[in-house]
């Protein structure tokens, strides 16, 4: 059977100018680059190959709904290269930030573990965040600018694009905003980033905080309101729409995907009642499910985006042998083991059994081998066997998932319903295979501190803990067991040196 056939045009553009590439690592210079198209193909187990193979002007590709469609999906796809989502900015960078993994030996995870910015690989790591980010901002701007230029009436999914683009737009600043800016909560007055929405030369200019975030808050709520068909398009369990595009949307930015955002955005602003709304408007759509504990104890979600869970993700058959050498194999320098006491953090648990630690961890078969991290790599490719693997499920990197809701919800309510709270949290708890707060004799109160350990076990590998433990101002236990007081040296990223050549 063949998997989401909707990638099944080719397309080939002639190869773009030379130095524009080269002028890559400068937002200001990336405004000037043209939307950077790539070659889809498709066969039954691969159904999207990209490459860059150079740029287009405006009116060769956006001018019809392939053209449209063509560039957002190659917004994602460069989305999930290694030097954003498929690596940098899920497994690799931020989880090491976020403590989880050690790589004596390897300078860069070494440095990255101190909090070393300065250390000259990790320097070019987030030049390279920032740069590659705000391009495929650039890019969302063209397929904006040109939405306009040709308007809702010669578009029949004119405002799917749009919803799509404003709120991949929103999505991306947001991230930066995450790195790069202080912690609102402590710093309202805090100076904050450009936010881009044009597609020109002209580098836009920084703003404060708080406008950054009142700009991301209104392309979200704009996109909320395009978006709003994905209530008929998006079915749980799923079915098959007559037209391609609308297919498997949680590889697109859908609706749900941009109120899921903004539960984080008002979360992170501290804005707890419009965090609950946006996260409960999720978690009753009903349009996703918690999975259960049979299904993590089987691995169903190893290297895939989760069934039933996942709201966003981006499709990817590059991130299998990314995370598979990194983790698995460890036959590279820059291969990373647990932190030490990783075992003691899932199984040092009050009631019931923690499945999260068979699913997402394999352990040694000979005193010769190591503890393996194993979530994110699929164990059908890992055998070589993809036939095996159940129609349905999509390869590549979870970046937005239902449990997060769940946290937010109990987390938001924790002071004014923290029985409601609890009853959010137990649900998450028991899907893994514990017994519930409530359940437990004697029955237990939800803590924040409660719902920051669970965090971060769920979310190992998926670029989330460094933001919530930026957001708490958590202080930082190291994997060596030392305890790092928060402060902006650890938890603000210094904006590239290169960003502010260019503006001088």
């Amino acid at each position: 059977m063949k998997l989401l056939s909707k990638y099944t045009n080719s397309y080939n553009f002639k190869k773009g100018n030379a130095e524009l590439k080269r002028s890559r690592n400068l937002f200001g210079k990336w405004s000037a680059i043209g939307l950077f198209l790539l070659i889809f193909t498709t066969s039954c187990e691969k159904f999207l190959d990209i490459q860059p193979e150079g740029e287009l002007t405006n009116d060769q590709l956006l001018k019809d709904a392939g053209g449209f469609e063509t560039a957002m999906y190659g917004v994602y796809a460069s989305m999930g290269k290694n030097t954003l989502y498929g690596q940098n900015v899920s497994h690799n960078m931020l989880e090491v930030l976020g403590q989880y993994f050690v790589s004596p030996g390897n300078s860069y995870a070494e440095n990255l573990l101190k909090y070393n910015y300065k250390f000259a690989a990790v320097e070019s790591t987030l030049s390279g965040v920032w740069s590659n980010t705000y391009s495929n901002i650039a890019n969302v701007n063209n397929v904006l600018k040109n939405l306009e230029r040709l308007g809702p009436n010669k578009l029949q999914y004119y405002k799917l694009y749009k919803g799509e683009a404003l709120g991949l737009r929103a999505f991306l600043h947001f991230d930066l905003l995450r790195m790069y800016t202080e912690n609102i909560q402590l710093n309202a007055a805090a100076s904050g980033i450009p936010y881009s929405t044009d597609f020109n030369l002209k580098a836009p200019a920084f703003i404060p905080l708080a406008d950054v975030y009142t700009k991301l808050i209104s392309d979200l709520t704009t996109a909320e309101q395009l978006l709003s068909a994905d209530q008929q398009y998006i079915t749980f369990p799923k079915t098959k729409n007559n037209y391609n595009y609308l297919n498997d949307r949680e590889i697109h930015f859908n609706l749900y995907a941009v109120q899921a955002t903004l539960a984080r955005v008002y979360l992170t602003k501290g804005d707890m009642a419009n965090a609950l709304l946006y996260a409960e408007k999720v978690i009753k759509s009903n349009k996703f499910q918690l999975l259960d504990k049979t299904a993590i104890a089987n691995g169903v979600m190893k290297g895939v985006l989760y069934p039933k869970e996942v709201i966003f993700g981006l499709y990817s058959t590059n991130y299998f042998a990314t995370v598979r050498d990194r983790f698995y194999l460890q036959t590279t320098f820059s291969a990373y083991d647990n932190r030490s006491d990783i075992s003691t953090i899932y199984n040092n648990v009050q009631g019931g059994h923690d499945f999260r630690w068979d699913a997402f961890f394999k352990t040694p078969s000979t005193q010769l081998e190591k503890l393996r991290f194993v979530k994110l790599i699929d164990q059908y490719q890992l055998i070589d066997q993809e036939y095996l693997r159940p129609a349905g499920r999509i390869k590549g990197i979870n970046l937005i998932r239902l449990p997060e809701m769940y946290y937010i919800a109990a987390e938001a309510l924790l002071t004014t319903d923290p029985e409601k709270a609890r009853d959010y949290f137990d649900l998450i708890l028991k899907s893994r295979g514990l017994i519930g707060l409530k359940e437990q004799v004697p029955a237990v109160p939800l803590t924040l501190d409660l719902i920051t350990a669970d965090r971060f076990k769920e979310f190992i590998g998926e670029g989330q803990t460094f933001f919530n433990m930026k957001r708490l101002n958590s202080p930082v236990y190291t994997t060596d067991k030392q305890t790092i007081q928060a402060s902006n040296a650890i938890y603000v990223f210094p904006i590239p040196v290169a960003e502010y050549d260019y503006r001088n």
